[in-house]
């Protein structure tokens, strides 16, 4: 009869963590689309529009970390983008690696924090909007990006997208 408990709790279990990974990859699968829209912020971080497919935090890391919008959203050339990270979680995030996705699909760093695991806490950081172009001019800089927070690991954190202007 201990046996049933057992194989009840691993069935659980299993289908628990199967529901994680789909939920996961889906997730992923949303974040590789094109970038769309964007959530509106003034230079003080104020939201003023909300594109609810930004800056949501991706089921491995939900209670760990959230990513505030960026502001100001859209950026201006010769200004900084302004990021925020709140590590909420007691388990580790395994350092932080944020990426530009340009329109031939590479990936490029723009910011890492080699903290590792972060610190529980805000982190703030500022990004220039020419880091956002391919090839640093101001041409590609302007337009639609979209932004990738990753852990050390590789896994997806969060996405959104960044509009230069």
């Amino acid at each position: 009869m201990k046996i049933i408990p057992n194989i009840l709790l691993i069935s659980v279990f299993l289908f628990l963590s199967c529901t994680s990974n789909d939920a996961q990859r889906e997730f992923e699968s949303e974040a590789y689309r094109n970038p769309s829209g964007i959530t509106k912020t003034t230079a003080q971080g104020e939201i003023t529009s909300t594109d609810n497919d930004d800056w949501r935090t991706s089921p491995y890391f939900q209670g760990l970390i959230e990513v505030s919008p960026p502001f100001q959203n859209p950026a201006q050339l010769g200004t900084a983008i302004n990021f925020e990270i709140q590590v909420t979680g007691v388990q580790g995030v395994s350092g932080l690696d944020v990426r530009v996705r340009y329109p031939n699909g590479n990936l490029n760093n723009i910011y890492s924090s080699n903290n590792n695991p972060l610190e529980p806490g805000f982190t703030t950081f500022q990004v220039d909007p020419i880091a956002l172009s391919q090839d640093g001019s101001d041409n590609l800089a302007r337009g639609l990006h979209r932004i990738f927070f990753f852990d050390f690991n590789q896994r997806l954190i969060s996405y959104g997208d960044i509009e230069v202007e």
